[in-house]
């Protein structure tokens, strides 16, 4: 079965396939090595926007994700925590209150942000996270080039050039990294107008939740059963996850795998259709 990670960015990136021929693949930037992150936290001021964040991303063994989130926007506190399960069939909040029909925007503003801190860090430190040194002043900047990240065809976020990138990463005791950057970008296609944000947090190459156990108690969590829909644009197929709009519960985090082993049948005499990764 074809898998789709809905928090790409802290999963182990794909292996280089070798070309046709005898030729070996050319070796992975060390750059690359910033985008293999187990655990991050981000502290996040988006002044324009009235929002301040602080969301801890850890991905388990088996590609399991969770976000722990701290958020005031425009004055108003949400505390809460949201997973992704089972090659992201499942996506489960807890002290989250989703906006119908957009589920998936609870799990994506965090990893669109998250794939921006990655982008810069790696600008920053070509060099990669193991052997840049103690520290290092940044000073980025791109007159042209804008950041575009996105998950999907339908979760984007552009970060219009000009931009620029100021702060200090430092090595943090046991080898994380500790980052704190200023990053400045042109408001929409204003270049004269800038928008600024501020991020600081650790980077770390070992995740802190190394396994979610199947005995994991969920009943008070909003459990959502997300499909993979074919959507057409451009003429190209693409895949894009929907969440249900109507949440399930279940008793345990092994009580949902098992059914969505069973393509999401409750009858325990199915036979199972995929495993979830222990």
């Amino acid at each position: 079965m074809k898998k789709f990670c809905l928090i790409a960015v802290l999963v182990v990136l794909a292996p280089f396939v070798r070309a046709q021929g005898s030729s070996p693949a050319p070796k992975p930037s060390p750059a690359t090595e910033w985008y293999r992150a187990g655990h991050v936290t981000l502290r996040l001021a988006d002044s324009a926007n009235d929002f301040n964040a602080s969301w801890q991303f850890d991905r388990a063994d088996n590609g399991d994700n969770r976000v722990i989130r701290e958020e005031r926007r425009g004055g108003k506190l949400s505390n809460g925590t949201v997973m992704t399960v089972c090659d992201d069939f499942a996506l489960l909040m807890q002290g989250v209150i989703p906006e119908k029909r957009h589920e998936m925007i609870e799990m994506d503003e965090p990893v669109l942000h998250l794939q921006l801190l990655l982008r810069l860090l790696a600008r920053a430190v070509p060099e990669g996270p193991a052997v840049f040194g103690n520290d290092k002043l940044v000073e980025i900047s791109e007159p042209v080039a804008t950041i575009r990240v996105r998950k999907g065809m339908e979760a984007r976020r552009d970060f219009n050039a000009p931009w620029q990138a100021r702060g200090r990463i430092t090595r943090a005791p046991g080898g994380d990294v500790a980052f704190e950057l200023v990053f400045f970008h042109a408001a929409g296609g204003a270049v004269t107008r800038q928008r600024e944000l501020t991020m600081a947090g650790v980077w770390r190459q070992e995740t802190r939740a190394h396994s979610f156990a199947d005995s994991m108690a969920i009943e008070d969590w909003r459990v959502f059963r997300v499909d993979q829909v074919p959507v057409t644009a451009g003429g190209t197929v693409h895949i894009e996850q929907m969440a249900t709009t109507t949440p399930l519960q279940y008793a345990t985090l092994g009580h949902l795998r098992r059914h969505i082993e069973r393509s999401w049948s409750p009858n325990p005499k199915v036979a199972p259709i995929m495993q979830c990764k222990p």
